[in-house]
This record gives structure tokens, C-alpha cells and sequence, in this order.
């Protein structure tokens, strides 16, 4: 099996992600940057970092970067997190975005002390329900409204897991492995 790691972002990833984001099939995420702006978003990240606001990575697959993942912060309640990511269409459908997801969850929940981590979807996007299910997130609800993309507002499904159930999974994986004190 081919390796799947998270990296901090580097302003250099800027090519990288303009080809991944400016693809015509890349539908869900309206953003559609220039080689500039995206240089400059990536240039914040060390600030959004240390001001606790946003922690974005690089997704690595097979030495390859396939896309990218980040947890924003809710700044009026600083114990939710949003995830949010993007995966190339070449690496589609092969559990990159589940790792990924896994991946920053352990971050959100164990080094940023996150009590709820949320991921939302306009509900056509059934790859990210596939990922949030998979991830075992639960749907919390419809939300009117509540993403804008492509000059239209769209409704969103919710989901989330908390802390408490992040570590339950990690006790009755131990448990089903053998591991269990």
C-alpha cells in the first residue's frame, strides 16, 4: 500500500494546488485561484497558525502532493474545529481523504484540544459524505443556505464527532485488536 502523510504547507505547493483547483471538474469548491493568490494564502499560514485560527497541510501520496487538508478554528467557540480539503481528481476514490481526515483529526483532537471537529458538504458532494461517514462523523443536520459556491448559495449537511467519541473508537479498536487493558 502506497504511503498517505500531512505535511505543514509550503509556498512552493502554490503550482501544485492552482492545477488541482483550477480543474473544470473540481465543481464543489468555487475558489479558483491564480498562481499569485495562492502564494499569498499560503504566505499566511504561519500567522493563522500561531494566531490558533487555521492549520493547513499538505497531503502527500505515493511522494506526490494529491492535495491538501486544514482544521479552521470557530474564533467564538475555540473548541470547534471545521475540516475542510481538497484532493486532486487522479488520486479520487483511493481513501486518500479518509487518511487525510484520520490524520488531522488526531491533530484537532490531541495537539489543538479540540472538543468537536465538524466537516460540511453541499449533499450532491457524496464523495465527502462517503469520507465523513467513512470517518465515522455523524450527520447532525440540513443547514439552509450555509455554503456559497459558484455564485449561488447551497444547503450543506452537517457533521461531527467529539473528542470523546474519537478516543471511544480508539479503545474498541484496541479492544478488537487484542489490545484492550
Amino acid at each position: 500500500m502506497k504511503k498517505i502523510s500531512i505535511r505543514l504547507q509550503r509556498v512552493n505547493d502554490a503550482q501544485r494546488f492552482c492545477e488541482i483547483l483550477n480543474n473544470k471538474n473540481f465543481i464543489y469548491f468555487s475558489i479558483k485561484p491564480s498562481l499569485e493568490e495562492e502564494r499569498k494564502y499560503l504566505s499566511q499560514n504561519s500567522k493563522k497558525r500561531k494566531k490558533n485560527i487555521e492549520h493547513n497541510y499538505t497531503i502527500i501520496y505515493d511522494k506526490k502532493i494529491a492535495g491538501a487538508v486544514g482544521i479552521k478554528i470557530n474564533q467564538h467557540s475555540q473548541h470547534v474545529g471545521e475540516i475542510g480539503y481538497f484532493i486532486d481528481e487522479n488520486f479520487w476514490n483511493k481513501g486518500i481523504a479518509s487518511c487525510a481526515v484520520k490524520l488531522i483529526e488526531q491533530i484537532g483532537f490531541n495537539e489543538l484540544n479540540l472538543e468537536r471537529i465538524e466537516i460540511m458538504m453541499i449533499p450532491d458532494n457524496i464523495g465527502s459524505v462517503r469520507v465523513a461517514e467513512k470517518c465515522n462523523y455523524k450527520r447532525e443536520g440540513l443547514l439552509s443556505n450555509r455554503i456559497f459556491n459558484d455564485g449561488k448559495y447551497h444547503d450543506a449537511y452537517l457533521y461531527a464527532k467529539l473528542k470523546k467519541e474519537y478516543y471511544l473508537g480508539f479503545q474498541i479498536m484496541k479492544f478488537n485488536a487484542g489490545y484492550y487493558e
